[in-house]
């Protein structure tokens, strides 16, 4: 009976320590399940900031990303670079940021990349200066050169009418023109069939600015049907590079002053009646012209 009873204290021993374990092991779940749901809202509550973090870095990147796609520049080495950080910026955006470190990374990488855009700036803005400074000089350039080629232009037209007013001051002039038909005694005739010489008077002008000295004077006598009275020498005049027939020529010597000239040709029988044109040249230049009716 005393055995009996001391194995039922053992066996309430036993349970009381059975309880009090459980009790034990309850209060120890419940704890482990409070931490366990303060680790779960807290990695809750970092896993948000990260993605609230990330998700602004993002827009900062493609900000960033956007302002690289704006610049312009002809630098073609400048181009190669912008468009390897705009690759780089892609790269990161869709890289997972998940934690502290990635984050701290993303954002120094961020930073850098902002960097490299106020220099890519500054550069560009540098040589956008440079630019138009290079196309204001230009344009200065161009309106000096142009000015230049005005100028040039307008003293090659100045020489040319310089040289034309020299030209024509330094041309003898030839006036007070006659025509005068002579028969075989020398004595002056009215009528082509008694005449076999014809006589052309006229005056060489004075003139300071022409050279002195022996001068040839060329005549040519045009027939109403625009034939040439030729010479027994054939003699030709060089007039603007081409060689046309004279009628007759003369040398005398020129002063200067007013020089009174007489040259004559010898009626062969081509005089026929009608308006003729006499002309005078000295060195290739008209310097006298008249016509004559012949009967």
């Amino acid at each position: 009976m005393a055995e009996k009873k001391t194995n039922v204290n053992a066996l309430y021993g036993v349970l009381g320590l059975l309880v009090v374990v459980l009790a034990v092991a309850v209060y120890m779940l419940l704890d482990t399940r409070k931490n366990l749901n303060l680790v779960s809202d807290d990695l809750a509550e970092k896993t948000e900031f990260f993605r609230v973090e990330k998700d602004s870095l993002e827009g900062e990147l493609r900000n960033i990303y956007f302002r690289y796609d704006t610049l312009e520049t002809n630098s073609l080495e400048l181009q190669v670079e912008m468009q390897q950080q705009k690759e780089k910026i892609e790269k990161l955006i869709s890289m997972q940021a998940e934690d502290a470190y990635k984050i701290r990374m993303y954002r120094k990488e961020m930073e850098t990349l902002r960097s490299v855009l106020r220099s890519y700036i500054v550069q560009i803005d540098s040589l956008n200066m440079q630019n138009q400074e290079l196309m204001a000089e230009n344009k200065q350039l161009r309106n000096t050169e142009l000015r230049l080629s005005t100028e040039k232009e307008q003293l090659e037209k100045d020489k040319t009418q310089l040289e034309e007013i020299k030209d024509l001051a330094t041309t003898l002039q030839a006036s007070l023109m006659d025509l005068v038909m002579l028969n075989k005694r020398d004595k002056k005739s009215d009528r082509i069939r008694t005449a076999v010489k014809v006589r052309i008077d006229f005056v060489l002008r004075a003139n300071n600015v022409a050279i002195a000295g022996e001068k040839k004077i060329f005549l040519r006598i045009i027939r109403p049907d625009q034939v040439v009275l030729g010479s027994p020498e054939l003699e030709m005049i060089n007039i603007d590079g081409e060689l046309v027939p004279a009628s007759a020529s003369r040398v005398i010597n020129y002063e200067n002053e007013d020089l009174p000239v007489s040259i004559f040709w010898a009626n062969d029988g081509e005089i026929v009646p009608g308006e003729h044109v006499v002309e005078l040249y000295s060195e290739g230049k008209l310097i006298g012209t008249a016509s004559f009716v012949l009967k």
